[in-house]
């Protein structure tokens, strides 16, 4: 069998040297629980504002979500700072955001999110995205439709010529078969006038055969 992922296996069951599916993710404690240790995670007061995701989106992949300051690793971060748009922890409000006018938690500045300016921006510029993408869409199935179209009108165009040839060539072939019935009829008519002028030279010739026999006769008895 397969060794599962480490985003898979729930973190509490494998430090009991169990093998569990891990169903959901916290990403403060960066590790994945399976339904029992999801039921007792959610029920420590401490563990009450931990963020719960699907599995699924953390699957074989490298997903930390850490809410350590990096420039003071032991605080945690509270607040965003909406001058410098970046998030602090206590220390760092109390030092580098000391000026800053625009200090808020998390939670509060997360709920505003959508009517901040950043997120109006965000969203412009997603509906000028689809936008764009839904005039290509057009354009593509304007340009399919148009060259089907033409596909049509060419194949028409070459159906339109093709009888056009075909006709022409019936035509030359009709005319050439003319030409020549009209010519064997004419050398008919010729042969026969030499049948018939043949036949009369036969009778003459025999005609005049015998007036030469009558004519030897009658000297004869003369």
């Amino acid at each position: 069998m397969a060794s599962k992922s480490p985003s898979k296996c729930c973190g509490i069951c494998s430090r009991r040297s169990r093998s569990t599916e891990a169903v959901k993710y916290c990403t403060d404690c960066e590790e994945g629980l399976c339904t029992d240790c999801l039921d007792f995670h959610g029920h420590i007061k401490s563990f009450d504002n931990h963020q719960i995701i699907d599995i699924d989106v953390v699957e074989g992949k490298s997903f930390v979500v850490s809410k350590s300051c990096k420039v003071h690793p032991d605080m945690v971060l509270e607040y965003f700072c909406t001058d410098h748009d970046t998030m602090c922890c206590r220390s760092c409000m109390a030092s580098a955001h000391r000026s800053c006018e625009k200090l808020l938690p998390i939670e509060v500045s997360a709920k505003r999110v959508k009517s901040s300016a950043m997120y109006e921006e965000i969203a412009k510029d997603v509906t000028t995205l689809y936008s764009a993408i839904n005039e290509l869409q057009d354009t593509q199935r304007q340009g399919m439709t148009n060259l089907k179209d033409s596909k049509m009108a060419i194949k028409e165009d070459v159906k339109a010529k093709l009888e056009k040839l075909i006709q022409e060539i019936e035509a030359a072939l009709m005319s050439e078969i003319d030409s020549i019935q009209t010519s064997q009829t004419k050398l008919t008519t010729t042969l026969t006038r030499y049948v018939i002028k043949n036949k009369r030279y036969k009778i003459l010739l025999n005609s005049l055969n015998l007036y030469r026999n009558m004519d030897l006769k009658v000297k004869y008895l003369c």
